[in-house]
């Protein structure tokens, strides 16, 4: 078993990842083995480093786990660091921080999903689509939400990102979004 130094070590030193071409296969078995230490061992302190520690698009699946760690902690605790990280030079930290997000929903993500809306990065792009739905679907901003999504559908170049929020436009204009 890990320990908690060793834990934290580890994603000190992996702020982020590599990318998956360059990743080694034991880093990727420690890194589980270090979300796998957060989820029985309770420490606020891993939220902003499992934030910033994606390197890769997928991180060969290990990735989308880390949002079982982040969703053991409240809103409060987790979005001043998500918020931080919205910032991070990375795009996959910025990529999975969205998907992250939209299970926080909360009025403060807003403004920073509107600004990722025009990242050029179209993964990026269709996480804020998606993120910013979950905020009309908990009813903050909702009339907001779909005004910057029809803005923001008008400058997308890229045909199935188009139709994906068209698709979530009409879902929430319909309310048949699901939380």
């Amino acid at each position: 078993m890990i320990s908690k130094t060793e834990a934290f070590s580890f994603l000190e030193a992996h702020q982020p990842m590599p990318d998956d071409n360059e990743v080694r296969k034991e880093e990727l078995e420690q890194y589980e083995e270090v979300r796998q230490f957060f989820l029985t061992y309770k420490d606020e302190a891993c939220i902003p480093l499992f934030l910033n520690s994606f390197g890769g698009k997928a991180g060969f699946g290990v990735y989308k786990m880390v949002e079982e760690v982040i969703m053991m902690y409240d809103k409060e605790c987790v979005l001043p660091y998500m918020m931080d990280a919205f910032a991070n030079p990375s795009a996959s930290v910025r990529y999975w921080c969205i998907r992250i997000a939209a299970r926080f929903p909360d009025d403060c993500l807003f403004d920073p999903l509107t600004r990722l809306l025009e990242s050029e990065d179209e993964d990026i792009r269709a996480a804020a689509v998606t993120a910013l739905s979950k905020l009309a679907v908990h009813k903050i901003r909702t009339g907001m939400v779909i005004n910057v999504l029809r803005d923001a559908m008008t400058a997308m170049t890229d045909q199935e990102l188009k139709e994906f929020a068209a698709g979530t436009l009409r879902d929430i204009q319909n309310g048949s979004h699901s939380a």
